[in-house]
């Protein structure tokens, strides 16, 4: 038994051993000379502090180098950014938000339902106001069933907020409930068919 153990504690030095020796450091590996290369802009890589060179594209093209002069007394604000406000891609802000009680029992089927009846609901809302930045986010805010309420924000781009986001969210709240519960006395009369 002991010359088992003994065996076994030889056989694991000599691979713990084996396994450490690195027998890539013996191995000669062929370099590449870099120096065979041509350098025809002249960079030199990290080695380089001077000027860049003026990129080739430009060359080709004769762009008319016009500088204004501004006056101190002339503002620095850009046309193109101030009648850039209003599309999509400004501050957006929740214009409201409203708890939608599917019940109790909600289920996928009624989460699926209550998936047309908000796309229904923000198409009509879109048609009929065309705000700046109008979109929506849900999240299911039951209790134990995570499906009996669900929170629906209404989201609009700040300016289209202020000039038109109470009428679009109310009608799109509106339409919102109308069709849900449309869509679910439509669902039950079907099932019970």
């Amino acid at each position: 038994m002991k010359k088992a153990v003994a065996f076994c504690m030889l056989c694991a030095l000599l691979t713990a051993a084996c396994s450490s020796v690195d027998y890539t450091s013996n191995r000669k590996l062929k370099g590449i000379d870099y120096s065979a290369y041509e350098n025809p802009s002249g960079f030199m890589g990290d080695n380089y502090y001077g000027e860049l060179p003026a990129p080739s594209i430009l060359d080709e093209y004769d762009f008319p180098q016009e500088e204004e002069t501004l006056d101190e007394s002339q503002d620095f604000t850009s046309e193109e950014i101030a009648a850039s406000y209003g599309r999509y891609t400004d501050v957006t802000v929740i214009a409201a938000a409203k708890r939608v009680k599917l019940g109790a029992s909600a289920n996928s089927k009624n989460m699926a339902l209550f998936q047309k009846a908000l796309d229904a609901a923000y198409k009509q809302a879109l048609r009929t106001y065309r705000p700046a930045g109008f979109t929506y986010s849900i999240a299911s805010v039951g209790a134990v069933n995570p499906l009996s309420d669900i929170e629906v924000s209404c989201i609009l781009g700040e300016q289209a907020a202020n000039e038109v986001g109470q009428d679009t969210c109310n009608l799109f709240f509106n339409t919102l409930v109308k069709q849900y519960n449309t869509l679910l006395k439509e669902a039950q009369t079907n099932a019970t068919l």
